[in-house]
């Protein structure tokens, strides 16, 4: 499986191993999900929001999840 790290300065800020708000430790099935996960987690601390909750929904609209 996959997962996402993000940096901030040079210094690692989210080390996500599992899908959030999923049970279970599972990782993102593709590096695509995974990357398009982390680009709308990256969105939402430019915008300041912190943490950067993802929803399910929203990881649906991504078709990370069915």
């Amino acid at each position: 499986t996959w997962c996402y790290d993000i940096y901030k300065e040079k210094r690692l800020i989210i080390h996500q191993l599992s899908i959030p708000g999923m049970p279970g430790n599972e990782g993102f099935k593709s590096k695509g999900d995974a990357k398009k996960v982390a680009r709308l987690v990256i969105e939402k601390i430019k915008k300041g929001e912190m943490p950067p909750t993802v929803t399910i929904d929203e990881m649906k609209k991504l078709k990370v999840l069915k």
